[in-house]
């Protein structure tokens, strides 16, 4: 199935990551590079956050967990639980033949999906310290996880702050699986792109070539 993606930005040093639902500051570049990222793609968060982007990020597929109902529209999808929030994760992104989804928050989504994530998207942001009331209280174990890239930017007329982008790979990965069954109201798209997905070396192909991808963008901001 498709690999799970963190995106997540936090406070150094007490890792705040929102003050009343609002991020606690603004940084142009690193939402140009999560919108790099995020692009075409699905992405799960909770009720919060959505709440806070104020609209569904336009050509994504928002998947939108939370107890409370949320009405499905053309890119917004609810889940009222982490599995179901999985499945349609994997759904729509075969159908769209993406190999990897994302997780963006708010604090209890990237809790409840720690066991699945396989690689970290992370920006450390040199605030100083800062009261807030969600946090990403999460340190990186090396022997479970390594640093593969890291970049720091300065602060700037559209970054409030100095910070640093980590690039941080789980060393072995957690791979998900499926019966095919269990999409049983699969679709055109869902099948023209099943076939090349489900084959391993062209998904390890694909992986590569993501991985590499990603890397050059983040270089290049």
């Amino acid at each position: 199935m498709p690999s799970a993606v963190s995106v997540v930005a936090r406070s150094i040093p007490d890792h705040i990551i929102g003050i009343e639902n609002k991020l606690p500051w603004h940084l142009g570049t690193d939402l140009k590079h999560f919108k790099q990222l995020t692009q075409g793609h699905v992405i799960i968060m909770g009720r919060k956050t959505f709440e806070s982007l104020g609209r569904p990020l336009p050509n994504r597929v928002n998947i939108v967990l939370s107890r409370e109902v949320i009405e499905d529209k053309s890119n917004v999808v609810w889940a009222k639980n982490p599995e179901t929030a999985l499945f349609l994760a994997d759904f729509h992104s075969i159908r769209r033949d993406k190999k990897q989804f994302f997780v963006i928050g708010g604090e209890n989504i990237y809790i409840l999906f720690q066991d699945y994530i396989n690689k970290i998207f992370l920006t450390e942001v040199d605030s100083g310290p800062i009261n807030g009331d969600a946090k990403f209280d999460f340190n990186f174990d090396p022997t479970e996880w390594y640093y593969k890239f890291r970049r720091k930017f300065d602060k700037s007329n559209v970054d409030d702050f100095p910070f640093t982008i980590s690039y941080i790979l789980r060393r072995v990965q957690a791979h998900r699986e499926r019966m095919i069954e269990d999409f049983k109201d699969r679709n055109r798209l869902f099948d023209q792109n099943w076939e090349r997905f489900s084959t391993e070396a062209v998904v390890n192909n694909d992986e590569a070539w993501i991985e590499q991808t990603q890397l050059d963008f983040l270089e290049r901001l």
